[in-house]
């Protein structure tokens, strides 16, 4: 389904081509379903992205373009659906310290869902977007992040960030993208972060 609202939006197909082709879809799903049918080549339900090139709706090349961003925004909303559980308590802390409001917090988780779904990568932390719209300070949301006991670490190799709860002393950490050192970063300096993570989840040597 998501394959097909690409198209329709970037205009390959219409609204009513794309009702069509899932038509197709059922047809061939009930089909391969029903018992008392012998179940034939035509009655397997063939992928959309497949039906459509097959009406010649769409050419190869567009088809691959739709399967690419297709997978950029799947792979976004699941980053997004990771750190959901770790921001919406984040954003609790806030309000229980009364930094800020639950409107100002759900204002912020929905524009975070929003972007998410639209497959745009990284999809800002909660604490960066309450600061851009001037809802809480840089220093709000460092206070709040010391009482989870994050740190704040870049890697020196890819330049991504990380929160991380649980460092150890004597350890030195890696960054579990690219391999490269890990330094503490303060969280004055920057609120942006990739995603959580915690100590034992990174790679490790001895210092």
């Amino acid at each position: 389904m998501l394959l097909g609202r690409l198209a329709v939006e970037r205009g390959l197909i219409s609204e009513t081509q794309l009702q069509d082709c899932m038509k197709e879809q059922q047809k061939a799903l009930s089909a391969s379903t029903d018992p008392n049918k012998t179940l034939g080549a035509t009655s397997v339900p063939r992928p959309l992205g497949v039906v459509m090139l097959a009406r010649g709706l769409i050419k190869e090349q567009d088809l691959v373009k739709l399967l690419d961003e297709q997978n950029q925004k799947l792979k976004a909303f699941e980053n997004f659906q990771k750190m959901q559980k770790v921001e919406y308590l984040f954003g609790q802390l806030l309000v229980k310290h009364n930094k800020a409001t639950q409107l100002q917090i759900n204002k912020c988780l929905q524009i975070q869902q929003q972007r998410a779904e639209k497959g745009l990568q990284p999809v800002q932390r909660l604490g960066e977007l309450l600061v851009e719209h001037g809802f809480v300070t840089k220093e709000d949301v460092a206070d709040v992040l010391r009482m989870q006991h994050k740190d704040l670490l870049f890697c020196t190799g890819c330049g991504k960030q990380f929160n991380v709860v649980g460092l150890e002393e004597g350890k030195a950490y890696r960054c579990k993208s690219c391999g490269g050192v890990m330094l503490q970063r303060s969280f004055l300096e920057t609120l942006r972060a990739e995603e959580t993570n915690f100590g034992f989840e990174l790679p490790t040597e001895e210092r």
